[in-house]
Formats: structure tokens, C-alpha cells, sequence
């Protein structure tokens, strides 16, 4: 792989707009190929017979899934090892009722999500992908600001900073005293009247501005103005987190780090920030892309565990659920190192992969399961996908070792932290009107009047987030009464899991009073990424600099090994970016195995 900067900017411009390196729009190539599949491999001649068409995927997430879906509808042999001995998806994973354990909640009806919850009606393959599975039907809007009956939005929930309790609306429209304005933050002068969303949007102006298009040009110039513009956001601010980004640009503004200090802080806790903010800037940056107030998303109804879900009755022959991969050995060790052969890499006699898993424990974080006896399984294939986070291919076990990039790569690339607590109640009290709420608690009116949404924080539980519709004819619903990321997030881990709700009560009720406790049932459940024992954290981060460093080796093949998962692609967080990768190391496998190519 070449280490020429110039290359590496200009390929990680074009990867950030989906365009390969003719300018052809690989998100359609993408689109096409859900829709069509990928070209269908011979099966009845001398060159099919050739064909080296056997594969391992390590891992059933949504990247695992697509490629192993793509790959065995091509006529490959397909098999998915998963870890997990009770359910596919990776991070995509809902608390609901299962024949298998019984009911989430005390209301059997009631479900919620304990990792991905919003979908962006602006990822495209995601929502395609939706509507092919034939889940499209399920399809409803997730309000990420509350909403009214007619869904216009209300902004009716809460913030509550510093002491002070607002209402957003109210904070949004300047509605606020003197003394509310900045929420207890000493703000400078020049933004005392501007919201905090307003201030970082004038924060990321010069380099938003850089990628903005004059709409006049041919389409083949404005692209060419994009990638210039992400070349020079790339290549200026790789090596910056996003707390260097604004310091250089308050200081830039006259701002004295007295100042900077607090004003800082009053961004970091409204727009979600703080527990960011010495990762990479280009992180944080790309989000305000897909997160805000104007953003539009969705939701499956009855939750977006249907998605990975809907892979399994067509790929039930090639899951091998209950298999932790941890040991990998592969034909290729040419890198410029000394390595031995792999003897296990053999398949049908000519080189290839081999991939040794082990079962679920016995005993696993204390918690005995019966009738299970510890064995491993032992399989060879000509290709492999690996889809699991770096986080967790950290601990397999690779020979011959793959190149010095990849394994720095996997050493070295940032998962962040996040975890969720989530409180049961028997009565939506946060969308009743004054008169509904008088009418059962005691406590001056708190409720939003509104639907979905969330309310924002400086206590522990930090952002909270209401269900977006009910669920049947059910009264109750399920609050993510804290979510939390990175060093916020574990501070909640190091409670413990059962301790987190009585925690994550109080903070509610902080906000909207004691007589909320009547209607908790208590009953809660949590999630922590870094705690879950196959996901290793909720997503890759970068850190400064690890862009350039390290993301071109990221998806890279080595050998006859290829990599997918979110954090091969750059929309690290989201279901899109899976997508994208598993599509692309399908596309990879496909166009070895139709060229006879021997890896």
C-alpha cells in the first residue's frame, strides 16, 4: 500500500463521499447490488469446478450478515460463525419478549432498545436494505426532539444544568431571563444571546464551508470541489481532537482560556461534547452531519432487532451460532517478514483459511448454564471475512502475523464506551398534559404534552430519550432514563448493573419530580458496550491522528483474508457504514473467486 500522503488524503476524501477513483458513485454501485445481487457464479463446467468459492464470515452482525447473504446468493459456501449462543445482530440488539427467555419488562408488549435506536432516513443502503428484507412495513419515525399529535415539533422536554430547569423551547427561542440565559455558564458577551447549538455551528463554519458546492458547476466539478475540501479538512485537522479545534478557534475569536474554559464547557454538555472531547475533531465533526434537531430518522415498530433477524431463515444452514473464533491461521505471511507456513491453511489442498472456535463457558460471568459441555470446532475455507471490532480480534490468535499496519491498526484503534439504563414506568407521565398530571401526581407540572424526544442533564444520567410511540394498547413505556459515552459511560460501569437503576431513578425524578416514583415498576435494563463480551465497546473513535495512521490499513485485505464491520468503514456508529463494508468484502470475495484468483 502506498504511503504517499497526497494518495492516502485524496483516497479518504473520496471514501468519505462513497466515490471510487474514476468519481463513480460506489453508495449506487452499493444500492444496485442489494437490489440484484452480485453476479452469479458458474456451476456446472470445468472452470466452475475450479472456482475456489468456500468462505468463512467471523461474525453475525449486519456486516456479516450482508456479506455472507451477498456471497452464499452468488453461489458461494457460506459459513457465519457467530459467538453469541442466543441471537445474531451484534450491536443491533432490543430488549423485547423471546420465547426463549420470557418477557423484557413486567408488560410482555413493551421493548427497547439497548444499542443501535436511531436510523437516518438520509443512509440510504440501510433504508433499502429495510425495504428488501420486507420490513419496510415496520418503518416509523423515531423523534429525536418531541413531537406533537400532528408531529410538528414541540421542544417541550427539558434541560436541567447548573441548577436551573428549562424548557428547550424556551432556551431555543431566548424566552429565558437574564440570569437563565446561559444556564449558570459564564459566557462571553458576544454569545450570551446565542444558543449553544448556534455557537458551535458558527465554530465549524470555516470548514463546513470548505465542502459546501457552488450548485452551478457541473456535477464532475463539484465533486472535484468536494474532495479538494475534504482533502484540506482531513490533512488540517486529523491530528486535532475536537477540544484542540475549539480552543484554536475561540482564541482565534479574542476569547481569553479563562472564557474558553467555560464556554467550552457549556458546548460540551449541551451538544453532547464533554465526554468527546479529546477524540479526533473529524469524529464529532462528521456526526453533526447525521445528529440534530433537523435530522430525520426512523425506527423498526416492535424493534430493530427485525433487521438482522430477517437474515437468519435464509442463512439458517450457514450460521454456526455459539462459536468464538480465537484462532485464525491463513495461507499468505509474505509481508516482508519471515513467517512459517500455516499448515491448517489448507483447503482441498490448496492454500486457504483456518479458523478454530470455541463455545459459550459453562459458567460465564457468574451465571451457570446447563447442560453444556466445553469443545472447539475446527474449519478450512478458501476466503475470510472477519467482521468482528478490532477490539476483539485483539485476543484471536492470527498466523502467520498479518502486516505491521494491520496489526498496529488492531492494537491501536479507539472503541469508545456506551451504555444505556432503562426504567419500565406503567404510565407515560412525560406525555401527559397539565391537567392529566395534576389529576394523578402531586408535583408542579413537569410532562412534555408531547411525544419521543429527550431531555438533557449535567447529572449522571446526562441525555434521556422517550419512546416514540406507544406500544399497543399498553399504558406504559420504557425510558432510556441515561445515555452515556465514553468517560461518563464508565463511570455508570463501574456500578453495578443491578445498582445502575436505582441511580438512574433518581436522576429522573431530580427532573420531574418524586411522584414519578409511583409509577415505576421496577423493573430496568442496561447495556455497556465495553462490558459486552463479544462487541468490546459501542464503536470504533478515532483518536487524533488515527485517520492518516491507521484507517488505510483498516479494511485492507490481507491474503486471502478480508475485513468488514462498521470500523472498516467511515461512518463508524452506524448500521450504513456495516453495510457499506459488508457489501464491499462480498464485492472482494466475489471478484476473486469469479477470476480463479488464488489468494
Amino acid at each position: 500500500m502506498t504511503t504517499d500522503l497526497d494518495a492516502i488524503l485524496d483516497r479518504l476524501a473520496r471514501e468519505v463521499l462513497m466515490v471510487d477513483a474514476e468519481g463513480r458513485d460506489l453508495t449506487k454501485q452499493y444500492a444496485d447490488v442489494l437490489r440484484d445481487g452480485l453476479p452469479k457464479l458458474e456451476k456446472s463446467n470445468k472452470r466452475a469446478a475450479a472456482l475456489r468459492r468456500d468462505v468463512i464470515v467471523v461474525g453475525a452482525g449486519i456486516a456479516g450478515l450482508v456479506a455472507g447473504w451477498l456471497l452464499k446468493r452468488a453461489g458461494c459456501n457460506v459459513t457465519i460463525l457467530e459467538a453469541n449462543d442466543s441471537r445474531v445482530g451484534g450491536r443491533v440488539k432490543t430488549f423485547h419478549t423471546t420465547p426463549e427467555d420470557g418477557p423484557a419488562f413486567s408488560d410482555p408488549a413493551l421493548y427497547a432498545e439497548a444499542g443501535a435506536m436511531r436510523i437516518p432516513t438520509t443512509h440510504p443502503l440501510v433504508n433499502a436494505l429495510i425495504d428488501q428484507l420486507g420490513l419496510g412495513k415496520l418503518k416509523q419515525p423515531f423523534y429525536n426532539v418531541d413531537v406533537s399529535p400532528d408531529g410538528k415539533q414541540t421542544f417541550a422536554a427539558w434541560i436541567r444544568v447548573n441548577g436551573l430547569r428549562v424548557r428547550r423551547a424556551a432556551y431555543n427561542n431566548g424566552k429565558l431571563t437574564p440570569g437563565e440565559r446561559t444556564l449558570g455558564f459564564r459566557v462571553p458577551e458576544r454569545y450570551a444571546e446565542m444558543t449553544a447549538n448556534a455557537i458551535l455551528a458558527e465554530a465549524l463554519a470555516e470548514p463546513n464551508s470548505w465542502i459546501t458546492v457552488d450548485k452551478t458547476l457541473p456535477p464532475d466539478k463539484q465533486l472535484e470541489q468536494q474532495i479538494a475540501g475534504w482533502r484540506k479538512i482531513i490533512e488540517r485537522f486529523d491530528g486535532s481532537s475536537m477540544l484542540d479545534y475549539l480552543r484554536a478557534y475561540f482564541t482565534g475569536q479574542g476569547i481569553s482560556p479563562i472564557d474558553q474554559q467555560s464556554l467550552i464547557a457549556y458546548l460540551g454538555t449541551l451538544q453532547n461534547l464533554t465526554s468527546r472531547l479529546a477524540l479526533s475533531f473529524l469524529h464529532s465533526f462528521v456526526d453533526t452531519f447525521y445528529i440534530s434537531s433537523s435530522a430525520s430518522y426512523i425506527e423498526l415498530r416492535g424493534g430493530n432487532w427485525q433487521l438482522p433477524e430477517a437474515f437468519v431463515a435464509e442463512l439458517e444452514r450457514e450460521l454456526v451460532m455459539d462459536a468464538r473464533v480465537v484462532e485464525i491461521q491463513w495461507a499468505n505471511g509474505d509481508h516482508g517478514e519471515k513467517s512459517e507456513p500455516c499448515a491448517k491453511a489448507v483447503h482441498r489442498g490448496k492454500p486457504g483459511v483456518y479458523a478454530r472456535s470455541v463455545n459459550e463457558p459453562v459458567v460465564k460471568r457468574g451465571v451457570a448454564r446447563r447442560n453444556r459441555t466445553r469443545f472447539e470446532r475446527e474449519l478450512t475455507a478458501d476466503h475470510m471475512i472477519v467482521t468482528v471490532p478490532f477490539s476483539a480480534l485483539r485476543f484471536v490468535s492470527t498466523s502467520p502475523m498479518f502486516s505491521y499496519e494491520k496489526r498496529r491498526a488492531i492494537i491501536e484503534l479507539h472503541y469508545d464506551s456506551a451504555t444505556k439504563v432503562l426504567l419500565e414506568f406503567s404510565e407515560r407521565f412525560w406525555e401527559w398534559s397539565e391537567e392529566e398530571w395534576h389529576r394523578f401526581l402531586p408535583d408542579e407540572y413537569r410532562g412534555h404534552g408531547s411525544i419521543g424526544g429527550g431531555s438533557i442533564t449535567d447529572a449522571p444520567n446526562r441525555f434521556i430519550y422517550f419512546p416514540s410511540h406507544p406500544t399497543g394498547d399498553s399504558r406504559g413505556g420504557v425510558v432510556l432514563a441515561s445515555y452515556t459515552w465514553a468517560d461518563e459511560a464508565n463511570r455508570w460501569d463501574s456500578i453495578p448493573a443491578e445498582d445502575r437503576y436505582a441511580a438512574a431513578l433518581d436522576g429522573l425524578v431530580d427532573m420531574y419530580g418524586g411522584g414519578i416514583r409511583r409509577f415505576f415498576t421496577g423493573v430496568g435494563r442496561t447495556q455497556s458496550w465495553m462490558e459486552d463480551y463479544y462487541a468490546y465497546g459501542e464503536a470504533a473513535v478515532f483518536t487524533p491522528g488515527q485517520l492518516i495512521a491507521l484507517h488505510p490499513h483498516i479494511p485492507t485485505p490481507e491474503g486471502n483474508v478480508h475485513f468488514a464491520g462498521e470500523h472498516t468503514s467511515l461512518k463508524h456508529a452506524w448500521i450504513e457504514g456495516a453495510i457499506e463494508s459488508g457489501i464491499r468484502a462480498a464485492i472482494e470475495v466475489h471478484e476473486r473467486v469469479a477470476a480463479g484468483a488464488q489468494a
